[in-house]
Formats: structure tokens, C-alpha cells, sequence
């Protein structure tokens, strides 16, 4: 069945007669034909709570935001509650007990996830007195209790019942949100807009420091219409962009203002407005439409009128559960086919299954209005130096998706539609990427293509992207591992000839750059030596050696005609040239102890710095120590084997060669200064599945399912750590599927143990069905794998082997069995190895031991 023929059918309908919906470890789950499989019921799974509050054992919250939006989508219409630290950057945060909580505002655009601020803009409140939504002289929110069971949340809905007595519903579109505000009564219809609110709003130390000057407000006489510019603060103030970025609304009512004589109401001033609508007695209901723009109030009411111009409330509500309900079913777990069947056990599994696809699917966003505009990320020079913490806005000219087509390598024309957003680089190349590439190539190769059209305008691919600028709040040129994953993923319709182009400037020009932000920091001195000196921390060296490998992957990936072009030039010497940087993790080797260190700079030209200790940003050396995937052969060799290599696994994970120890959640998620695992932060990704390098994958498929069942959970405090635009989110769904990119630039996956006992992934409208003749929570370990009818003897997936759909079926044990762990079936490892291949391929790399290479 084509993905056009599963969306024909009911939204909300069961499996199809004669399919199983599979909950009992003895169900012939292999016995269901994905072919007759109907749309399943799957946003009845979609907890939005999910990472609102802060894990007890890491300290830090999911960062997630509970409000309405779509898939991909610019809106994202929810609260946005005080915050002291970085915490609730995501714009909510409350402990995941409590019974009250505190609302400032209301607010259209939130980056989902993130460890640092932003967005947050066109702050509103709804009140039943004439109560404004922040102090007119200061700009500080005054905040409006609540108590959350008055909280609801679905994918595309939030709605609360605030103490001021007004019940808020929220939902949305692309670019669009939806308000539908209940008064207690008809005379108490009063609403607050204030355009200085923003992200940064919320931190007490923050608030209150955009001035008027820098926002606008219009209001038409008869309150039906507001529009005007509010301020999307820098991302990550003070460490990330130094640029803050303009949302343009335009917004319609159904209700008329009264004719007020209470002085300040219905009197804008300083881009706030304290307004009263006039309610009929029988329906105190005030519904408010919004279109938002990156580039204008009029493309802000286009927006609005193209995609919302009248549907009523729960007609838009039900538009959007339909979206979010199509993406989910791109992978189908048969029990989720039949809620009344589910024990409580395994409808949690299936929440935290469902809402981590839920928040993959949310980010990058749309950033391009309905005609195609968008604010181009060029910027002007000379470069501001910091932050204009009053909200100052610099010019930018304003692009068109119309006006970057392309030649694609077979010759024709090619071009984009949608120009995406919200690219949290160095979280999302672990796992992200790979997984939209997969699940949704045509938006995937969109973004890629965003983010080609950025390097294009700003001069080299961006580092972090939120609204229109370039943020470097981690080490690295993450855009690299992104493009070259998205692309060995299936992601490929973009201008791949630019991409190479520019992927080769940034990884052999010392002069690229976007707007100022070099593509390799200090990159005569990286070049020459080898490694970046003490004090850069011994994490930037790992970045940028996994930004040359992928660099080489992607360049190597490309068709001939690519690198033959004149404008791209790459030789057979420079992919030799890049594997062989991809080696230097050499340089900051410590063979003495077996870690990760550093280096002082040279003395002698010619000669490598005295070792040092490791620095590592956010994490410790034993969680980094795992995090260049393609190395792991020769690394293991380098610590002494095999055995040494499970030694140190078992220590980070703290458990034993039994593999009967159950790790405590402090032990899984210690935090960034713990020396056992951090599953909170994206550095640890890639380390469970290191056992199948290391002759042990029985112990990758028990600790991955420790780590599922300890570290996430159901509740507000689900998540182990910033879910950082999807990427947790994204390890959770690869891990209960049963796999994992541990090579984020490599065309393939490291296996463990399927958590459902049938589902089915579909790709490009191809279904992969995958199976196991029983439930994983009884029966954790590998015994057998067919791949097709063909016996899979490695715990190393080679994609070409399922990207046109199939079956992968396991037989699974309750002990630990020989599966996989014979010396010839090690998976293939090393910078320039065959990753099409099942088992070991690939060469050692034989540096020299004069930094620089060869």
C-alpha cells in the first residue's frame, strides 16, 4: 500500500480484519502482511508533557514545549513560564509533581529542546480583569497562576484553565496558530499583547530589556485586526548568535472592542495593548487567528488568510491531529493497533515511543512563507561584537525559494519549495538527520537544500541555525556530518554539486566563513600540527576530526560528474587527504593511560606538545572516549583489545559480564561531570552499540534496553537531558527499532534487540517489516537474524540492504548467545572502510608520528 493509499483511510481506524495487533510475546506477528495494514490511531500515544520538567539524575530538563503545532512547523503556540537558568529554555518548566505552576505569556515560535534560549515571540494573555500581560514601565511579565489538571496537551492542541478564570485552547498550522479564549462571563473579555515579550522574557535577570523602540503594534479601531513586528532574541544570549531577528503578525478577532472609559484599556502604547472585546452574554468565547513572518505584516496576513482564513477551532484542531497522525504512522507498532488490549507496561513503552517520533518530527521548521520569502541569512558588515540586548534588529534583504534552482547531476532542473529553520547541528548529526532522511526524504532533502541556500548567502554553512543566523554554541562543523548522513540516508534531492562545493571550501579554505563565524577555527594551526592545543578542549579535536570524515564520505558518496566539475574539482588526493585527518584522534591518543587527552602546543616544528589531561565540553573522557564511531576498530586496538575494550564499556555503564546488574538511573545519567554514562547529552549516543566492535553485542542489546526503560520515562520528567530539537528523542525511536547510525556520516547501522515485537518502517513508501518471535522484556538477546530469506550473521546493517523495504526477522533468547561475535563478523571500522559491507573491511590508519600527517 503507497502512502496515499494508507492516508485514504480512517485516521482513526483500527488494523484491517485478518491482521493481529500482536501484544503477546507468542503472536505470529510475522504472519501480518504490512500490505493490508490500515491507518492506525496513533496520536492517542503523544504525551506533549513529556520533557517539560528536569530529570532528577542529570539536573536538566527535556526543554520540550507542550504547545499546538504541526509537523515541521514555523508555529509553535504555547506558554512560556519563568525560568532561572537554562532550563525551560524550551519556554515551560515545572517539576514533574507539581499541582500549580505559573504562566507569563503566551507566545507563537519555540525552539523544542534546546539547552539555551530563544524565540518566544508575540507574547499574549487572556484575563478577566484588566490585568496587562507584563508592567507597561518596565516590560517584566507579570505572570498568571495555574493548576495542572486544567492542563491538556495533544499533538497540535494545548489548552489550559488559568486562575484568572479564562480557559485558553490553543492550536495551529504551518505559520498559522488559533486561540480560542472562554470568558466566565460577557463583560470580562479582556486581552494583553505586549511585543517586547520574548525568550529571554521569561530568566528575571533578562526580562524587561527590550525597549519600545525596536517593536510595533497596530490596532484597528475596532479591535478586529492587530499587527506588528515583536523581536526574536539572539539564540543562546550571550554565547551563541550575536543577531536578533524580526517575527512580523498579523492577527484577527471575531469580537469588537468596547467602548472603554477605563483609562489605559484599549490604548496602545510602547507596542503593548491592554484591549477589552465586547462577548454576547450566551457565547463569552474570543477567537483570534494569527499569521506569523519572518519578513512582513503582509506576508504575515498572507500566511494567514492562504492557510486559516476561516475554519473554525476544532475543525483546525482536527486538521492538525490528522498531520501529526500521518507522520506517525511512517512506522507502525502492530500492538499499537488496539489501545484496549495494551497492559499499562506496554502502553508507557508505546508513549515514550510515539512522542519521541512526535518531537523528531518538529524540528528543523518551516521558515519560508506560503509565496516563498524568507529572510536572507546574509549579513551586513562589519559584524556586531555582541548582543543588542534592546532588541536591535539589522537589515537583511529578503530571499526567494524561486531563486535557487539548480542543475542536478543527471542534468535536469532542480529546485526547492520550502526554505527550513531551527538546525541544531551538533545534536541532530548523531541521529536526526538519518532518521528524516529515512522517514521523510522529501523534506529532508529540503532542509539539506536550506541549508546549501544558507552557505550561499552567508558564505559558508551555517554552525546552528535558528530564524536566519549562524549560532556557534558547540565546537565543530556540524552541517558536515548532517549533509553527509541526510544524504547516505536517502536524502538526495538537493543541489548536491553546490553542497560539494561548499563542503570542500569549508574543509580546505582557512578563509571559510558564514558571516564571520569560521567553517575551522585556528585552521593553519589545526593543519599543521594536527590537533588544536591546550587550552581548546580535547572535545573540538573529536568534532573536527568527524567533521573531515564525513566531509570524505560525502564527497566520495557523490556522483562522478559531482566531483569532476569544474566548480567542485575533488580529486582522489584530497579524499585521501581528508580519511587520512580523520585519523589524527591519533595525535590526542594517550597510549600510557588509554584516554583521551590533549596537547600543549608544539616547541620543536615538526614535533607534537607535551600530552595533557583531557577537557571535554558539557561531558567527561569516558563518554567522549565512544563518540567517533568509524574509528572504534583501531581504537580498541589502541587500548589493548578486545577485553579491555568490554572492561571499560562495563565501567561506564556499571554493570559486570553477567549481565545481570541493574544500573541505577544515577549510574546511566550521571550528569556532565559524571565518569559513569550521561544518556542526557549526545556525546554517549554511539556508546551502547561499541560492544558489537568489541566481540560482546549481547551486551549492547542489554544495556541498550536499560537504558530505555531506566532513563525515559512517561512522565514530564521522561527525558534524561535536552532533547535538543529532537535528537533524544530521535536515539529512542533507532533504539527500540532495534538499530543505530554509531557511523553518523556511513550508509548503515549497528543492530541491537527491536523493543515491539513487530512493526513496520516505511520507506519511500516501502515497507520494512521487523519482527522477533517474542517480547524483548522477557527475552532480551539476539539469537538469529534474517535479513529477506538470507541468515544475518553481523550486528553491522549495511543500508542497502533494507532501503528498498523488506523483512528483518530475530529470533530472540532470555541469555546471552554467540550471536555475532566471531572475529571475521566485527563490523566494519576505520575512515575509509566499506560500510556496505556486513563484516570487518577497511584498513588500520597508519599515521606517521609527526603531527600533520602525511
Amino acid at each position: 500500500m503507497t502512502a496515499a493509499a494508507l492516508l485514504t483511510t480512517s485516521a482513526t481506524g483500527m488494523a484491517s480484519a485478518g491482521t493481529s495487533a500482536g501484544t503477546g510475546a507468542g503472536s505470529d506477528h510475522r504472519a501480518v502482511p504490512p500490505q493490508h495494514r490500515s491507518v492506525l490511531p496513533l496520536t492517542q500515544y503523544v504525551n506533549p508533557f513529556i520533557g517539560t520538567s528536569a530529570a532528577t539524575t542529570s539536573g536538566y530538563a527535556g526543554n520540550n514545549n507542550p504547545g499546538a503545532k504541526v509537523p515541521f512547523g514555523f508555529t509553535d503556540f504555547g506558554p512560556d513560564m519563568p525560568r532561572t537558568n537554562f532550563n525551560g529554555s524550551g519556554g515551560y518548566l515545572n517539576p514533574p509533581d507539581a499541582t500549580t505552576g505559573k504562566i507569563n505569556f503566551f507566545s507563537l515560535t519555540h525552539l523544542n529542546g534546546v539547552g539555551c534560549p530563544g524565540q518566544g515571540a508575540v507574547g499574549m494573555m487572556p484575563a478577566s480583569t484588566p490585568t496587562a500581560v507584563a508592567s507597561s514601565s518596565s516590560g517584566v511579565p507579570t505572570g498568571v497562576p495555574f493548576h495542572t489538571a486544567t492542563e491538556s496537551a495533544t499533538p497540535g492542541y494545548y489548552g489550559v484553565t488559568l486562575d484568572n478564570r479564562v480557559k485558553v485552547d490553543l492550536t495551529a498550522t504551518t505559520r498559522t496558530g488559533m486561540a480560542r479564549f472562554t470568558y466566565p462571563d460577557a463583560g470580562s473579555g479582556y486581552f494583553s499583547i505586549d511585543t517586547r515579550l520574548n525568550g529571554n522574557s521569561n530568566r528575571s535577570t533578562e526580562a524587561g530589556k527590550l525597549t519600545p523602540d525596536h517593536v510595533s503594534l497596530d490596532v484597528s479601531k475596532d479591535g478586529r485586526v492587530l499587527s506588528g513586528q515583536t523581536v526574536a532574541p539572539a539564540f543562546c544570549t550571550p554565547y551563541g548568535t550575536p543577531w536578533n531577528s524580526p517575527v512580523y503578525f498579523y492577527a484577527e478577532f471575531d469580537r469588537p472592542l468596547v467602548k472603554s472609559t477605563e483609562g489605559a484599556v484599549n490604548s496602545p502604547k510602547d507596542g503593548a495593548a491592554l484591549l477589552h472585546y465586547s462577548l454576547p452574554a450566551h457565547d463569552p468565547t474570543l477567537t483570534m487567528r494569527v499569521g506569523i513572518s519572518a519578513v512582513s505584516v503582509a506576508n504575515a496576513k498572507l500566511n494567514l488568510h492562504t492557510e486559516n482564513r476561516s475554519s473554525g477551532f476544532e475543525q483546525t484542531r482536527k486538521a492538525a491531529d490528522s498531520a501529526w497522525n500521518t507522520r506517525l504512522n511512517t512506522i507502525q507498532v502492530d500492538r499499537a493497533a488496539d489501545a484496549s488490549r495494551l497492559t499499562p507496561t506496554e502502553r508507557a513503552r508505546l508513549v515514550k515511543f510515539y512522542t519521541a517520533l512526535y518531537r523528531v518530527f518538529g524540528s528543523p521548521t518551516v521558515y519560508s512563507d506560503v509565496n516563498g520569502d524568507f529572510r536572507s541569512m546574509g549579513a551586513e558588515r562589519p559584524y556586531p561584537t555582541g548582543v543588542d540586548t534592546t532588541g536591535g534588529i539589522a537589515p537583511r534583504r529578503t530571499a526567494n525559494v524561486a531563486d535557487y534552482s539548480y542543475v542536478k547531476p543527471g542534468g535536469g532542473k532542480g529546485g526547492y519549495t520550502t526554505h527550513y529553520s531551527s538546525f541544531s547541528l551538533w545534536d541532530t548529526y548523531r541521529s536526526q538527520a538519518h532518521l528524516l532522511a529515512l522517514l521523510a526524504p522529501k523534506e529532508s532533502s529540503e532542509m539539506m537544500q536550506s541549508l546549501v541556500v544558507d552557505a550561499e548567502q552567508c558564505g559558508a554553512f551555517p554552525h546552528w541555525v535558528d530564524a536566519s543566523d549562524d549560532s556557534t554554541p558547540m565546537a565543530g562543523d556540524n552541517a558536515l556530518p548532517v549533509l553527509a548522513g541526510a544524504y547516505a540516508f536517502g536524502a538526495k534531492d538537493f543541489d548536491v554539486t553546490s553542497a560539494a562545493r561548499l563542503v570542500k571550501q569549508s574543509v580546505f579554505d582557512p578563509t571559510s566563513a558564514c558571516n564571520g563565524n569560521k567553517s575551522m577555527t585556528a585552521s593553519e594551526q589545526y593543519l599543521r600540527d594536527g590537533y588544536y592545543p591546550s587550552p581548546e578542549w580535547s572535545s573540538s579535536n573529536i568534532e573536527r576530526y568527524n567533521s573531515d570524515r564525513a566531509a570524505a564520505a560525502f564527497l566520495a558518496a557523490v556522483p562522478d560528474s559531482v566531483r569532476r566539475d569544474p566548480k567542485v574539482a575533488v580529486t582522489q588526493s584530497d579524499l585521501a587527504t581528508l580519511y587520512d585527518r580523520a585519523g589524527w584522534w591519533r595525535h590526542i591518543f594517550d597510549a600510557a593511560n588509554g584516554t583521551i587527552a590533549t596537547r600543549a602546543a608544539p616547541t620543536t616544528p615538526g614535533m607534537p606538545g607535551a600530552l595533557m589531561p583531557g577537557t571535554f565540553h558539557e561531558s567527561t573522557e569516558p563518554n567522549y572516549f565512544w563518540s567517533f564511531g568509524y574509528a572504534w576498530t583501531d581504537l580498541i586496538k589502541a587500548i589493548g583489545g578486545k577485553d579491555q575494550a568490554v572492561a571499560r564499556l562495563d565501567r561506564l555503564f556499571s554493570i559486570d559480564s553477567s549481565l545481570s546488574t541493574v544500573p541505577t538511573a544515577a549510574q546511566l545519567n550521571g550528569g556532565q561531570d559524571a565518569e559513569t554514562f550521561y544518556m542526557g547529552n549526545e556525546m554517549g549516543f554511539n556508546a551502547p552499540w561499541a560492544y558489537n566492535w568489541a566481540g560482546a553485542p549481547a551486551s549492547t542489546q542489554y544495556i541498550v534496553q536499560k537504558l530505555m526503560d531506566i532513563t525515559f520515562n512517561a512522565g514530564r520528567d521522561g527525558l534524561p537531558g535536552n532533547d535538543d530539537m529532537g535528537a533524544l528523542s530521535s536515539w529512542n525511536v533507532f533504539a527500540a527499532l532495534g538499530m543505530y547510525p554509531t557511523v553518523a556520516s556511513a550508509p548503515g547501522l549497528a543492530l541491537s534487540t527491536p523493543q515491539f515485537p513487530a512493526a513496520t518502517v516505511w520507506l519511500k513508501n516501502k515497507p520494512l517489516r521487523i519482527t522477533t518471535d517474542g517480547d524483548a522484556s522477557a527475552r532480551p538477546f539476539i539469537a538469529g537474524l534474517t535479513v529477506g530469506r538470507t541468515s544475518h550473521q553481523s550486528s553491522w546493517l549495511p543500508l542497502c540492504e533494507v532501503k528498498g523495504g523488506g523483512a528483518m526477522s530475530f529470533t530472540l533468547a532470555a541469555r546471552p548467545t554467540g550471536w555475532a561475535t566471531a572475529e571475521s563478523l566485527t563490523p566494519p571500522s576505520g575512515p575509509d572502510a566499506d560500510y556496505t559491507r556486513s563484516t570487518a573491511a577497511g584498513r588500520p590508519v597508519d599515521l606517521p608520528g609527526r603531527p600533520g600527517g602525511r
